[in-house]
């Protein structure tokens, strides 16, 4: 399978290690590994396309392949960093065109298995991070807490059930505290920070008569229902594109995203 890279940092570099056996091609203007300078200098349509730039050059890399003829498209998360370019994106969108956007944790094995819950009541997120560089064009929300609110909108739609209002308790540079309820009233708290000793992720889901309790630093066991089996969840992602098949709420994650941004921004001035 022919693949092309475009972006050769940090999560281009993961991705190129993932694919071992295609054919790579990598574009890239300020690497100097890179096959390519520009998605012009690349001759062909073919094969699949992986956007791994910073969130703000997504918009006007889509519309480049949209307009070039590219078929297979996956893009690093967030789509856009704008909500209103991830609208206008998926407004110019050729029919024949498959667009994926990897939303790493929801092809984890344990995120899977807690989705399969029931009657769930409330929901326990804590995103941590030890001091990581977060790039320049983001911030801890589209940066970081994009994880944990892909999530929540994954619990509620196997819930059957969709947001109904979110709040931000407190708001940093590096940190930000998120709450709300669903319409048929499950609760959320999601603390996402850079600002831990140790990186460490948790999810915590209160049902009616059980509590479900995951933490990375056990990644293949929930307590209450013990051992999961391990998944390498970005090949899971890579396997899902490569067969065409999708997530089927993007828009849904997008906005949240937006909403969340928008209380966060609100909340620092």
């Amino acid at each position: 399978m022919k693949c092309i890279i475009v972006g050769l940092g940090y999560f281009g570099r993961i991705i190129r290690s993932k694919l071992e056996g295609h054919e790579i091609i990598t574009v890239d203007p300020y690497n100097a590994e890179a096959d390519h300078k520009s998605i012009s200098d690349i001759d062909t349509i073919d094969g699949k396309w992986f956007v791994t730039t910073p969130a703000t050059t997504h918009y006007s890399i889509l519309l480049e392949l949209f307009e070039k003829g590219v078929k297979d498209i996956w893009v690093e998360k967030p789509i856009c960093d704008k909500f209103e370019d991830t609208l206008d994106i998926f407004s110019k969108k050729p029919d024949d065109v498959f667009l994926y956007c990897d939303f790493t944790w929801l092809q984890h094995s344990v995120i899977k298995r807690l989705g399969n819950c029931q009657e769930v009541k409330h929901v326990e997120m804590k995103w941590l991070n030890d001091g990581s560089m977060i790039p320049g064009d983001v911030n801890i929300v589209t940066d970081l807490a994009v994880h944990p609110i892909s999530i929540l909108v994954f619990f509620l739609i196997k819930s059957r059930d969709v947001l109904d209002d979110i709040g931000i308790t407190y708001a940093s540079a590096k940190s930000v505290l998120i709450n709300g309820r669903s319409r048929k009233g499950i609760t959320f708290n999601i603390e996402v920070s850079n600002t831990s000793m140790k990186k460490n992720r948790s999810v915590s889901l209160y049902c009616k008569d059980e509590v479900f309790r995951w933490s990375s630093d056990n990644a293949c066991f929930i307590e209450g229902i013990g051992n999961v089996e391990k998944s390498d969840a970005i090949e899971a992602n890579i396997t899902n594109f490569f067969d065409r098949n999708a997530i089927g709420y993007p828009l849904d994650i997008a906005r949240t995203l937006n909403d969340c941004d928008c209380l966060y921004n609100a909340s620092l001035h």
